[in-house]
């Protein structure tokens, strides 16, 4: 029986050194998982420290900042993070944070967005020739601020060198201009065709209705030096003549000139300068520095502008605006119908603001309604015709009749208007008809309906409206039986030490001279942002 107890005890001494064994080595696992875990964490811990540090870096000069630290000491760990990309982005960001063995990594891209109201330089209508020499000037879309103490990143949305609204301006640009002296948002050599944001009729003309306009009359020459308005105080000077400059001048505000533009000595000049005149010059000579925007804009001899050859009514041209369900426009088309080449318009063609698209599908598919009603209004003063068609019925009338339709608007194919000349249609303006929501400044409108609602004893939803008008502040009615209007084309000529800079901060100093050219901030966006932590053995 004492051998029985004895091996009992035995038994007994084994199986419990057995579990303090077993119980120290679950404790240095612990100990070794908790040690591993607190590496992590504190590697992970340097690598945010490290790419906040790297975003708010960047984010605060995001054309130039660039940086690059390399296993730079912190606490017991280090840590290392870089920038790279051009600079109108997109940036690659990588941050790492390293404690012993222990690695965390963040990786991210960086963007820059925002609507771009003015690019550095619109060029509106075709050239008669076009020269640039030397290699000391530069045009950038990349937004700085217009502040000698610092040129680097500005903080409102990048552009483009160089907008056209021709693509034969375009053209004749690419042909002659060095990539590596134009940057913007496409990257070096950066001219696109589009239609600026503003209209640029109703910018011009606001300039020249301002009531604080100073206007200079006739040509005009600068040999001296001279100053105009301040950072704090800019002016709105209009000359109408030429412009020549070889004295020294600085400028603050907006800058008209309604003939040749020549600087042959030192200009600098932050705001907006527009040259607008009909076969004049503009020649870029000297020292010159614009911190805003540029536009040279070509005219016919009877003043009408936008550079396009008379491709669609005879005499004049239309333009067209489109309004969402809560009255704000969402396209507007200078010279529809000679961008186009078309004397009707389509209501229903596809697309939103490309190849005379009307946002129809836009705006009605959000509401999803089965029910609408079309009509046009205003048509008393329009002549011309108009077609509907739909699955089932096709409808051919005048204008002056009047039209409205309940249907389905799945069934609609078309619904156009037809014109036959430029006096066909009234004549407006768009801040008339953008600001006259109740009546759009009485011209040609179709308006479309949810009528839903009425099935409720409601009133029904408007949806999408579309006004057309003659633009009669920049041409007349000259009837189709007149003589073809033709634009004069511009020269433009630089060669010197020159540059050209997209600059928000520029041309916010004058939006409350000119509030169409407030540029809003740009958007600075992290996306495909990524994280992993490893261990690497040895260290």
């Amino acid at each position: 029986m004492g051998k029985g107890i004895l091996l009992m005890v035995l038994a007994s001494s084994i199986t419990l050194a057995i579990m303090r064994a077993s119980e120290q080595q679950a404790r240095l696992e612990t100990e070794a998982l908790e040690g591993t875990y607190k590496t992590k964490v504190l590697a992970r811990e340097l690598a945010y420290s490290a790419f906040n540090l790297l975003v708010a870096n960047t984010s605060q000069d995001f054309s130039n900042y660039r940086g690059v630290v390399s296993d730079q000491a912190y606490s017991d760990g280090a840590m290392a993070y870089a920038a790279t990309g051009n600079a109108e982005g997109p940036i690659t960001l990588i941050a790492y944070g390293r404690q012993g063995s222990a690695i965390h990594q963040i990786s991210a891209t960086m963007v820059k967005s925002g609507e771009t109201v003015l690019d550095a330089i619109t060029f509106d209508g075709p050239f008669s020739s076009v020269r640039a020499i030397g290699s000391s000037f530069l045009i950038s879309g990349l937004d700085v601020p217009a502040n000698d103490d610092d040129q680097d990143g500005g903080d409102g949305p990048n552009g483009h060198a160089i907008l056209t609204t021709l693509e034969s301006a375009r053209d004749d640009l690419l042909g002659e201009i060095d990539e590596s002296q134009l940057i913007g948002i496409e990257g070096f050599g950066d001219i696109a065709t589009a239609d600026p944001t503003i209209d640029l009729d109703s910018l011009q003309q606001s300039i020249l209705n301002h009531p604080d306009l100073i206007t200079l009359q006739g040509d005009q020459r600068i040999t001296g030096n001279d100053s105009f308005g301040s950072r704090e105080n800019p002016v709105l000077i209009s000359v109408t003549g030429d412009l020549t400059i070889t004295g020294t001048v600085t400028g603050y505000g907006v800058l008209l000139v309604e003939g040749s533009f020549y600087t042959q000595g030192t200009l600098r000049w932050e705001g907006l300068v527009m040259i607008s005149s009909a076969g004049g010059e503009s020649e870029f000579k000297g020292t010159i520095d614009i911190y805003g925007a540029l536009i040279v804009r070509s005219l016919t001899p009877s003043g009408e502008s936008g550079g396009y050859d008379d491709a669609g009514l005879s005499g004049g041209h239309f333009d067209v605006d489109v309004f969402d369900y809560s009255g704000r426009v969402t396209y507007h088309e200078h010279q529809y119908d000679d961008r186009f080449g078309v004397t009707s318009l389509n209501y229903v063609s596809d697309g939103c603001g490309t190849g005379g698209g009307l946002c129809w599908e836009n705006n009605l598919a959000s509401m999803d309604t089965d029910r609408i009603r079309v009509e046009l209004t205003s048509t008393n003063y329009s002549g011309g015709s108009v077609l509907f068609r739909t699955t089932a019925l096709h409808l051919e009338g005048t204008i002056g009749n009047g039209f409205s339709r309940d249907l389905d608007p799945a069934s609609l194919t078309q619904f156009s208007v037809e014109f036959d000349e430029i006096c066909d249609i009234d004549g407006s303006s768009p801040e008339m008809v953008q600001s006259d929501e109740a009546n759009r400044s009485g011209v040609l409108t179709m308006k479309v309906f949810d009528i839903e609602p009425e099935d409720m004893g409601l009133d029904a939803q408007l949806l999408h409206e579309v006004s057309i008008y003659r633009h009669s502040g920049a041409s007349s009615c000259f009837g189709s039986d007149e003589a073809r209007i033709d634009v004069l084309p511009q020269s433009f000529y630089i060669n010197g030490h020159v540059a050209i800079h997209k600059s928000a901060s520029a041309l916010n100093s004058i939006m409350d001279l000119l509030p169409s050219v407030e540029s809003p901030p740009a958007e600075i966006k992290l996306i495909s942002v990524r994280q992993e932590s490893y261990v690497i053995k040895g260290l």
